[in-house]
Order: C-alpha cells, then structure tokens, then sequence
C-alpha cells in the first residue's frame, strides 16, 4: 500500500511539470500569434501614415528655379508642416494611439539617394529638393503575452519616399480651362511663359478663338451646373479619373461663382451660410495683381507676377483693398478680408492651378488636349466689366512645373504633376 501511494506521489509531480512545460508552449505560441500579429497592424498602420506623409511633403516641393533664382527654405517648412498635419491624421495599435512624425522625422534630398544622405530642414536639407522621405515611429509597445516569458517593450518603424511625376489620370484643381491659340502646338499651345491671359466672368472668355482666354469648364456635363463650379472652386467636389482626350463642357457665364472664386484670395462674404477659411482655405496670400502704390514693386498688366508672388505667400501677405479694391484695375472688390493668420494657419497651394487646354472655338463639348499650369492673379469684381487675369507657367507635365495635382502616377503618363511613391 505504502508503495502504491509513493507511485501516485510521483505521478502526479510528472503531470505537474507536463502541464507547466505545456502552458509555457500555450504563452509562446499565443505571444508568436498575438504579440507578434500586433507589431505586424502597428507596422502597417505606421506604413500608412509614412506613406501619406511623404506624399504631401514631396507635393510642396515646387520650387521653380526659372523664377525665383534660388528656392528658400520656405518650400521645405510647407513640406515639413504638411507632412506632419497630413501623417497626424493616422492612428496606430489597432488605431487607438495617435501618430506623431516629429520635423526630425521628415528629411529631404534633390535626387533618389540611400536613406542615410537624406537631410531634414534644420539638418541643412537643400531648398531645391525634389524627394522627401518620412519616417514613422512607435516605441514601447508592451508585449501581451510574451511578457510572461521575459520579453520586453518592442519598437517598430516605417518610412516612404516621395517626389512629383506625369500622372496617367488625375484630378481637376479649379473648373477653369484657358484657351489654346489658333494654329499653335504643343507644349505652350501659343502662350509664353509669364504671359498673362485675360477673361471676364459674364461674356466667359476675351477674344478666346483670336488670341487665347479662358473659361469656366464643367467636367461632368450635365451633372451639377453652377453649383458644381461653385463647389470646385471652394475646394470640394473635385472629379479625378480625368485624362487628356477626356471631354469637358463649356457651361457659358457663371456669376454665381463669385463668392467661391474670392476665397482663394482670402475674400468671404457675410451671411449664415457663408465660407470660412476653415470650409474654403484661402491660399498662403492674398496679394493681387495688377497692383499699385503703396504696392511695391509695381507689377502692371503683363508684367510677371509670380516671383512677388511667391515671395508674398513666405510672409502670408493679406489682400489688401487700398491698393487694389474699390478704385483698383479689376473694379470694386467686396467681401471681409481675412487677418495674416488665417493665410498661414489655413492656407494653402491654391492660386497655382493645374488646368485643361482646349480648344475653346471648337463647340460646347471639347476634348482637353493638354494641361497647363497657371497663376490666379486678381479676385472678381462685383461688376460685370471686371477682368480677371492669370499669369500662364508652362506645361503643368514639365518637370519644372510649380503646379501639381492628385492622382494615379505612372511611367509614360503625359498629365500634370502628382505626388507619387517611389520606396
């Protein structure tokens, strides 16, 4: 009997270890499963924010060199700052934590390098860069089950790299096509680079089928009239999946767009139902051409305005109604004009327009034959004779385009510019 129980005694000290040695297995394979799985969700979810980092940071860098000389360092901070709101918009650790990519973590370069030569803004990165790269961290994350065993805090990281090419279909900026010059070609289609090219918004269109103009230009025949204009202008209802050869419909006078016209100069009518610069940001500075004392320099109809105008979004010059509204070339200007600090806390890229060029005397219905990159220069006027003017900038495919859109990039594209992955 003795021996019967020393036998049982020793059993059940076997089974013991039988079950520790299998629950240790049990915690192993449930931290490979779960601990493991959820560094993988934190990596992919950091990937994203990587990613949409680098694409907003490499679609600030447009610094053309044929107009300003030397790119300053203005275009890295707008780079830098987009990058960061834009990745901040993402969250990780099954999308319960905010993700926070520091300035230290977005670094830049002029050419496609190893990641190691990449430079961030402070670090001494060029202004003329055309890559950005982020980099997305996540630090202490406390294992759940792998813990048991001894293991401690984990760090996963991602990053992307970004930069501007041809698109294959893309997105319109603004519901505006300028008028190819009769007998002209590609790339220019009869217009000089800083020319400045005239409209008026009640006849839509200034001697187009002589010596060129533009138009309000509807991307969906058919689908929203003036509204849909008026929405695109403000900054909603955009049309991507647009390519060259896609046809656009020229809807005639849309006085109703006014209003969302203006604010892109920082120009918002009162009312309920009014824009804001939160709801219709402006773009970084309101400052209109043709300008007059105390302006200065005096930039007059036909004189390029895109080197002042850059040097006025560094330093988010206002609109300013003296030199310019009620007795200014364009007629009387209304609407409250918004403070400094509304250009650069909502401001963005919103004068530079990537637009369609058609031609304008061929009907209703056109084609886009190519696409342009324009300046908006002046507000509209509450009369009906105020001219409005863009400044033309060349091709919006060439590489040294300042204009840019959205869209699906892809080798052989012949469209504008869009931000686009490229590591």
């Amino acid at each position: 009997m003795a021996n019967h129980l020393q036998e049982r005694r020793r059993q059940c000290g076997a089974v013991a270890i039988i079950v520790g040695l299998a629950m240790l297995v049990m915690v192993g394979m449930a931290g490979l499963v779960f601990d493991l799985g959820r560094l993988y969700v934190n990596r992919s979810e950091l990937q994203t924010a990587a990613d949409a980092c680098a694409l907003a940071a490499a679609a600030e860098l447009v610094c053309d060199t044929s107009v300003a000389g030397s790119c300053t360092s203005a275009y890295l901070l707008n780079a830098e700052n987009a990058g960061m709101i834009t990745a901040a918009r993402n969250k990780r650790d099954f999308q319960s934590i905010d993700i926070t990519i520091s300035s230290s973590d977005v670094k830049f370069n002029t050419v496609l390098a190893p990641n190691s030569t990449y430079l961030s803004r402070t670090g001494g990165a060029s202004a003329a860069s055309k890559f950005a790269m982020c980099t997305a961290h996540a630090t202490g994350i406390v294992p759940w089950f792998m813990g048991a065993l001894g293991a401690g805090a984990s760090n996963v990281q991602a990053y992307a790299v970004a930069t501007i090419g041809s698109a294959q279909s893309f997105c319109n900026a603004a519901p505006v096509g300028v008028c190819m010059k009769p007998a002209s070609s590609a790339p220019n289609y009869g217009y000089s680079l800083g020319e400045w090219i005239s409209s008026n918004f009640t006849s839509n269109g200034n001697n187009d089928n002589v010596t060129g103009g533009f138009k309000w230009v509807d991307f969906t025949p058919n689908a929203g009239g003036n509204n849909e204009i008026r929405d695109q202008l403000a900054g909603s209802g955009s049309v991507c999946g647009i390519q060259i050869g896609s046809n656009v419909q020229q809807p005639g006078a849309q006085q109703g767009a006014k209003s969302a016209y203006n604010t892109r100069f920082g120009l918002y009518p009162n009312g309920a139902n009014a824009y804001t610069p939160a709801t219709a940001p402006p773009d970084r500075t309101g400052y209109a051409y043709p300008n007059k004392v105390p302006g200065s320099p005096v930039i007059g109809i036909g004189t390029s305005a895109m080197s002042d105008y850059i040097s006025r979004q560094q330093s988010n010059t206002p609109f300013i109604s003296a030199q310019y509204g009620v007795s200014g070339p364009g007629g009387n200007i209304s609407g409250n004009v918004s403070p400094a600090s509304d250009y650069k806390n909502y401001g963005a890229e919103r004068r530079l327009l990537t637009v369609p060029i058609v031609d304008c005397s061929a009907g209703n219905t056109v084609p886009i034959v190519d696409m342009g990159c324009v300046l908006m220069l002046n507000p509209m006027s509450n009369g009906a004779n105020g001219t409005i003017y863009l400044e033309y900038r060349g091709n919006a495919a060439s590489p040294g385009s300042p204009c840019r859109s959205s869209g699906v990039p892809g080798s052989g594209g012949s469209g504008p510019l869009v931000p686009t992955l490229v590591q």
